[in-house]
């Protein structure tokens, strides 16, 4: 599995294919189809036909949200396909993420539950604390992005990211500025502290290839500026360690150990509950950011609690 990823990442040919089950934990399959192993071929058939109903799931949801007057900007896996993933059945999802401006995030909810979606997960996702609001009709999921992380726990300006964002007319959606989207992707994992799907490495990987130069220092500017410059190093080592076929930890300096290593990422393995908060207060900037960690987790709950009980009044209403 080490040889395939950094085969992938590298664009380099690949050699045997690690076991189906590797392959499905990473969400790699459809990529070993198509890079020549037949083996794969079902599940590639399989996430092909999921792709064109997640594309007219999502034409649904961005046709009745411009009727609206909603804004709608692709991130995170949907924003790829089409992109860096020329082949929608490369890019396998669980979701499709999409950021709409939080004063219209009401209009919104109402849009989708118009539509027959219903709202899952935990209460605390309504409160505006949280980043997003969880929807569900059949198998299609989708999340409402108010934010990409919870407030305060970075600075990231998301006006800003709106503003340089532009409309793609074939979807009628806006698509993110490359720096924002490679920043937005990295700050993604990071808050999965690195445990996320190996696929997730080769966003990350074709998202930083495509940049120039001028670009890639950008990258590192802004993320200083937001405040996630430790969690988007700890991003890029991982790719790179991954890219090289190296073991162990992203090296982002004292208590690196503590982050998973590249063989927890290539078998899908989680942390205990008690290392994954180390992890979150190692990849946090500073003593604001752990602040911000901490209040906004409470915060959240209570608030959401609160919100979920006018929201299930209006929808029985």
């Amino acid at each position: 599995m080490r040889a395939f990823v950094a085969a992938v990442l590298t664009d380099r040919p690949i050699g045997p294919a690690p076991s189906f089950e590797l392959l499905q934990t990473g969400m790699l399959a459809p990529i070993a189809y198509r890079r020549g192993h037949a083996a794969t071929r079902n599940d590639y058939a399989a996430t092909l036909i999921v792709a064109d109903r997640r594309r007219r799931t999502l034409r649904e949801v961005v046709s009745r949200f411009a009727a609206h007057g909603i804004e709608l900007a692709l991130i995170k896996g949907c924003a790829f396909v089409g992109t860096i993933y020329p082949d929608p059945a490369e890019r396998p999802m669980n979701d499709m993420d999409v950021l709409v401006r939080k004063a219209q995030l009401p209009e919104a909810i109402r849009c989708m539950l118009a539509l027959g979606f219903r709202r899952v997960g935990f209460d605390r996702k309504l409160s505006n604390y949280y980043h997003a609001v969880v929807f569900l009709r059949d198998d299609m999921m989708v999340e409402l992005h108010r934010n990409i992380v919870q407030p305060y726990r970075t600075r990231i300006r998301i006006e800003d990211v709106w503003a340089r964002s532009t409309l793609d007319p074939e979807i009628g959606a806006r698509r993110l500025e490359r720096v924002d989207e490679l920043l937005i992707c990295a700050t993604h994992v990071a808050r999965h502290e690195l445990a996320v799907p190996a696929i997730n490495y080769v966003d990350v990987s074709r998202l930083w290839h495509r940049l120039t130069e001028a670009e890639r220092r950008t990258v590192h500017t802004r993320a200083t500026e937001w405040r996630i410059s430790r969690a988007i190093k700890a991003v890029l080592a991982m790719t790179d360690n991954l890219a090289h076929g190296r073991r162990g930890s992203p090296d982002v300096g004292l208590g690196s150990a503590l982050l998973p290593t590249t063989d927890d990422v290539l078998r899908g393995v989680h942390p205990a509950r008690l290392r994954q908060i180390g992890q979150k207060l190692l990849l946090a900037q500073g003593l604001r950011e752990l602040a911000g960690l901490g209040f906004t987790t409470v915060a959240a709950i209570v608030d959401g609690w609160r919100l979920a009980r006018t929201f299930d009044e209006d929808t029985r209403s």
